[in-house]
């Protein structure tokens, strides 16, 4: 590939393929074949001019590779030169940097990267920090394994011409396992998921138990691609308002106040009334760090069975200033044309 040279809709139509392939990794679930993994090791420690690790540790998690690994550190053993960054520098990072050179700077402006948007990986290494404080569970930002989804972008590369055999047995080690973290003298390696759920969206997502689960429990729960504790998905009911008022993460913030419900928590919150009319009342709750919740409550002109008129909140855009105005906004309309001549 010539280095002006853009990306043919040829190649650009690699990417989907790409994008599935890698997908289909990131979310497989069948059993490790150990023997594959043996031999897998075998290549890809040849790269590092190295022999395979005498020791391949199979686990059930990530979560238990964090805590043998986190032992090692417990007991003083001294691994600063056998982590795997030293295996993940001698393997891709004098090959890689050329190959970044080689690809032009204007075709990778054109393809994603990594070309997988899967954050698997992120999810669950965040899961593995909050279950255990204060120790050094994870002793490196590089690992190998289903989750590596910057693969796909050398992958993607090896498809427009440019030679990537070297990385071949890392692919192959994507395939084979789950997580992986390697030393010179043993190689840790995780069970792939029991189970993956995910939204529509394709994002990790469960509203009745983990998103992804392993064999031994280990879990991670997320809401529409928002990792989360597992009392906000499993026990909602449970959540405080204290608990929603000192989340310093917005995005977790979000998804506490959705499973606590907005309108409960507008009231008992005490959010502001900030104008009513004949079409109803707007609250507005301030949230720091984040858009004010704002929502529009109006009574439902049709009576229930009981004779009783029900309450209804509905949430609007932080820019509304008047009921009418909100209202208006859920019927898609401009306020001063929204005149109806019955309420419903």
């Amino acid at each position: 590939m010539v280095k002006d040279q853009p990306l043919s809709a040829e190649q650009l139509a690699l990417i989907p393929q790409v994008r599935a392939d890698w997908l289909k990794i990131g979310l497989d679930t069948a059993p490790v074949d150990r023997a594959s993994v043996r031999e897998i090791l075998g290549c890809l420690y040849a790269n590092a001019s190295k022999p395979a690790p005498p020791q391949i540790i199979h686990l059930e998690s990530p979560m238990q590779i964090a805590l043998a690994v986190s032992k090692i550190f417990l007991q003083g053993r001294r691994v600063s030169e056998n982590l795997s960054r030293q295996v993940h520098w001698r393997v891709f990072g004098k090959f890689a940097d050329p190959l970044r050179q080689q690809f032009a700077e204007h075709a990778v402006a054109q393809v994603p990267a990594p070309v997988l948007d899967f954050k698997g990986e992120a999810l669950v290494q965040e899961q593995i920090n909050a279950r255990i404080q204060g120790v050094r569970v994870w002793p490196t930002s590089s690992s190998f394994g289903q989750f590596n989804a910057w693969l796909s972008w050398f992958d993607f590369i090896g498809r427009l011409g440019i030679g990537v055999a070297r990385l071949v047995p890392a692919f192959d080690l994507a395939r084979a396992c789950g997580w992986s973290v390697l030393f010179w003298d043993r190689a840790f390696i995780s069970a792939k998921p029991k189970y993956i759920k995910r939204d529509e969206q394709g994002r990790l997502h469960c509203e009745t138990g983990a998103a992804v689960r392993y064999f031994d429990s280990f879990s991670v729960f997320a809401i529409h691609g928002v990792r989360v504790p597992e009392k906000v998905v499993v026990a909602p009911k449970l959540i405080t308002l204290r608990e929603i008022e000192t989340e310093q993460n917005a995005e977790v913030r979000r998804v506490m106040i959705g499973r606590y419900g907005p309108e409960r928590y507008l009231l008992d919150s005490r959010a502001e009334a900030v104008h009513r009319d004949d079409f109803g009342v707007l609250y507005r709750k301030f949230i720091p760090n984040d858009e004010p919740l704002v929502m529009v409550k109006v009574v439902n002109s049709t009576p229930e069975a009981d004779g009783s008129f029900k309450d209804y909140f509905l949430r609007v855009p932080p820019a509304m200033e008047r009921a009418r105005q909100a209202v208006a906004w859920t019927f898609g309309k401009m306020e001063n044309e929204y005149e109806p001549a019955v309420q419903t």
